[in-house]
Order: C-alpha cells, then structure tokens, then sequence
C-alpha cells in the first residue's frame, strides 16, 4: 500500500502530464490541495517536496509553485517507472515477442537478481514500436514468484500490468546506460547494422520492500529514443 503522500504525488503528477497547468505554470495554493485531497499541509508538503526533487516544478518564495518549462513526453524519463507507452505519447507503442520462457536462475542471474541459483524466473524478450518503427529490443527477466507474467501480458505495457492488476509498485529502477555497438541480432531487430552504435539501458527494478524482482537490457535505436533526467539543486 502507498504512503498518503506518494497517492497525492501521483494524482499532481498525473495532473501535470495531462497538461491541467500548462495555461498558468502554476500547481493549485497550498490551501486548496489541502482542501481537495483531505490531508495535512505536512503530507502535501511530502508531496510537493518530491514533485520538485524529480525535477517537474520549482518554488518561488511568496509566490508559490511553478512548472518548469521543459518537455515531458517524447523522451524515456528516467525518473519514474511509467514506461514507453506513456513516455513516448501520443506515439503508438506496440510490441513483438520474440521470446517467452519459464527458466531457472544461473550464477550470473541469481547475482543479478539477488536470489539462489535455481530460483524460477520469466525470461522475454521483446521489440518494441513507436508507430510503427523499431525503438529498442528488450530482454528482461522477472523473479517468478514475485511477479507473474503471461506471454499475452507482453503485448502491451507490463509497467501498468504491473501497477493496475498486480498491485506490484516498482519503487526503485537502477539504471547504467551505455554506447555501444549493435551485434547482428540487435541490429536486426532495430533496422540497423551491425556495428551501428546503440544505446544499453541495464536496469534493475526493486519493489517497495526493497527486493529485488527484475533485471533487464535494453538496447535501443540511437536515432529513436532520447531520455530526459529531471532534478532540481533548490
């Protein structure tokens, strides 16, 4: 269950990505989220507090809260978890599944994941499409105890089959990203040839205890995906 203040973080938060503030460039008074969502001004505060860390808004003393004024979709954001159908729109994302299987934990996976060597885990792999065109290839695996997945599941965003029917929150995604260069079935999958450079997201997806439940590459077009970092220095 989430804390009061993350609920209120995610309502603001969806707010701010559908575009409510962007005539003023301003969030509502402290007075009236209070009064809309029925908190205390510390539990908001929580709330705005985070919404600044991630980089969505900025104070000014006496004046109140103002977005910043940058672009939110179109690019990977690396600070939530919402993944590519809702980074990317109103691209439509689509996917293929290459791979789909039922394996168990090797010396290298069980160090990745965390977990004995033997564990059961849902491997896949998958392209993904914005509009039609190849923006990265996936391959993923999921500790299956804690995060069951059906092949059908792969067809759309497992991020939000994730949060709307497992309840499953991934609060914290490690990322490395690095350049590299596509090998020959990276860059089949991309469009691309072999040698071409890409761009490698290893990630690691963490839940609210803290557990570790999946680890993930990512190998994406460089001419296709871009990632924004928000963060704020107030």
């Amino acid at each position: 269950m989430k804390a009061k203040f993350q609920e209120i973080y995610d309502l603001i938060e969806a707010d701010i990505r559908g575009g409510v503030y962007n005539e003023t460039r301003k969030l509502l008074s402290e007075d009236e989220y209070v009064s809309r969502f029925a908190v205390s001004r510390d539990t908001l505060r929580r709330a705005i507090d985070l919404l600044i860390a991630r980089g969505y808004c900025y104070p000014v003393q006496g004046k109140g809260v103002f977005l910043r004024r940058h672009k939110i979709n179109g690019a990977t954001n690396l600070e939530n978890t919402r993944g590519l159908t809702t980074d990317l729109y109103p691209q439509k994302i689509t996917s293929k599944v290459i791979t789909f299987n039922q394996i168990i934990a090797n010396e290298t996976m069980a160090v990745n994941l965390n977990c004995p060597i033997g564990t059961p885990l849902t491997q896949y792999e998958r392209v993904r499409y914005a509009d039609g065109l190849p923006v990265c290839f996936e391959s993923i695996h999921f500790i299956a105890a804690k995060v069951p997945l059906t092949k059908d599941v792969l067809e759309g965003s497992v991020y939000e089959y994730l949060r709307t029917k497992l309840k499953v929150n991934l609060l914290m995604i490690d990322h490395v990203i690095m350049a590299i260069k596509l090998n020959q079935r990276e860059a089949e999958f991309l469009g691309l040839n072999p040698g071409d450079p890409g761009l490698c997201f290893e990630n690691l997806g963490m839940d609210r205890k803290g557990e570790i439940v999946q680890f993930g590459r990512t190998v994406s077009h460089y001419q296709r995906i871009r990632c924004l970092k928000m963060a704020s220095y107030l």
